[in-house]
């Protein structure tokens, strides 16, 4: 039986709620602005960009629930510049987010999100100015459609499905962005018209896909939370969650949800079960993985 302590972030959430009314910033976002691959030698609008998105993302409250210093959501935003002209933008963005586990001084990989060909503006001296209510830019959207996302992962994996209202509020982002943006990466045909924003948020928002939230919901509090407890149920109860893919791939194969969650925890999951157990249960684990996320073949064919 899971203990209660398992539940420490919402009690915590909820003490603070009842006793102050000013509530704390939510992201702790390192972002790195990446330019060799155009031909500057200025970096001073790089270096302004780098700081200027830092800000906006660590400085903005973005929900009414109330995150201590070390409750802060760890994160990264590497951002590479593809081409930049006067101040016109082309780039590729991969975004990172980390969950501690429960009694330990791990963290673990929860989101990981590669969104290619992101297109905006930004001038030395700029604000990033965003609205709830309106499309104010690309680039303020683009971040605050991923911070929502950030914390919608992070919350799903403390408590079932209370990141949907985090998604809910990203997906009004986009849909505001598709109709008043100019560009094209809000759009569902963006990147081949499967990896990208529209289909993101589309997964993350369909009851179709709600099997996949609660797989990394059980894989974190009741698998990683449990480690430092009881080793053997905890690892148990990953590999549950990760049949329940199996189960999936019936219906929904190989779904944009499911490679992001293999993206981020293909090491994770080859360190935790190296050696595991009999030969017999990690060759059926072997099966389960190379079913449910053949690309990564040869790293489960080394277990």
């Amino acid at each position: 039986m899971l203990l209660k302590t398992y539940y420490w972030k919402y009690i915590i959430y909820s003490i603070i709620f009842c006793f102050q009314i000013n509530y704390s910033q939510e992201l702790n976002c390192q972002v790195k602005v990446n330019f060799s691959l155009v031909n500057q030698t200025e970096s001073k609008i790089f270096d302004e960009l780098e700081r200027s998105i830092e800000e906006f993302l660590n400085s903005k409250k973005w929900t009414n629930q109330s995150y201590k210093d070390f409750e802060k959501i760890n994160c990264s935003f590497l951002i590479t510049v593809l081409d930049f002209t006067n101040s016109s933008f082309k780039a590729n963005i991969e975004i990172s987010s980390f969950r501690p586990v429960f009694n330990s001084n791990f963290r673990s990989n929860n989101f990981l999100f590669k969104d290619n060909g992101v297109n905006f503006n930004y001038e030395p001296n700029q604000s990033i100015i965003f609205s709830n209510t309106k499309f104010e830019s690309d680039l303020a959207s683009i971040l605050s459609f991923y911070s929502y996302i950030i914390i919608g992962y992070d919350n799903d994996t403390f408590l079932q499905s209370s990141g949907l209202k985090d998604y809910m509020s990203a997906k009004q982002i986009l849909d505001f962005s598709s109709s008043f943006s100019n560009s094209q990466m809000w759009l569902p045909s963006h990147n081949g018209g499967r990896v990208n924003k529209f289909w993101l948020i589309d997964n993350l928002t369909s009851s179709n896909y709600s099997p996949i939230r609660e797989i990394n919901y059980n894989y974190h509090l009741n698998g990683l939370d449990l480690l430092i407890e009881n080793q053997s149920l905890a690892k148990q109860n990953i590999i549950d969650s990760l049949i329940m893919f199996d189960k999936m791939n019936r219906f929904r194969p190989n779904s944009i949800l499911q490679q992001m969650f293999f993206q981020s925890k293909n090491d994770e999951i080859f360190n935790l079960f190296i050696n595991y157990k009999s030969s017999t249960e990690i060759n059926n684990l072997k099966d389960l993985l190379n079913r449910i996320a053949p690309f990564y073949s040869n790293k489960w064919n080394k277990l």
